[in-house]
C-alpha cells in the first residue's frame, strides 16, 4: 500500500491483510459529494486530499452561472463542488494523468453528473491546454 511505500508501519496488521495492488474502491463522502478512492492501490495518489475540503466547498460560492477551469483536477473535487453546490454553467477539469481523468469521470458518474453537458474532464498537459484553448472565457 501507499503507506507501506512511505515507510509507515502503524497499521502493519491491517496492511498485511489487504492484497498488494488491490483495486478495492472505497467511497468517501464530503459535503454531499461522493468520491471513489483507492487507499490500497500502488499509485502515487490513492485518496482524497482532505486538507482541501473547505476550499472545494468555499469555491462553489463563486461559481453560479460561471465557467470553471479545474487544473490538476486529480479526482474532480473542485469541478464537482462547483457544479453541485455552486450551480456553475460549465466545468472543465484538466489533468495530465489518464488515471486521474478516469477517476474524475467515475466520480461524476457516482454523483449523477456524467450525463450532463456541463462537465468534462480532459487529459492534457496543462501548459499546452492553456496555450491551445482560449481560457479567457473561464471566470473561476
Amino acid at each position: 500500500s501507499r503507506l507501506k511505500q512511505d515507510g509507515f508501519s502503524a497499521f502493519e496488521n491491517e496492511l498485511e491483510s489487504t492484497p498488494e495492488n488491490s483495486d478495492e474502491v472505497v467511497i468517501t463522502t464530503e459535503s454531499g459529494v461522493r468520491y471513489s478512492s483507492f487507499p490500497y492501490g500502488q499509485g502515487q495518489k490513492t485518496g482524497v486530499y482532505c486538507d482541501q475540503r473547505e476550499n472545494r466547498l468555499s469555491l462553489s460560492s463563486f461559481c453560479k452561472d460561471k465557467h470553471v477551469l479545474d487544473l490538476c483536477c486529480y479526482h474532480g473535487g473542485f469541478s464537482l463542488n462547483a457544479l453541485m453546490h455552486g450551480d456553475a454553467a460549465r466545468c472543465t477539469g484538466v489533468d495530465s494523468s489518464e488515471d486521474a481523468i478516469q477517476t474524475c469521470r467515475s466520480n461524476a458518474e457516482l454523483n449523477d453528473c456524467s450525463g450532463e453537458d456541463r462537465i468534462e474532464f480532459v487529459r492534457a498537459d496543462i501548459a499546452n491546454f492553456m496555450k491551445e484553448k482560449n481560457c479567457r472565457w473561464y471566470k473561476v
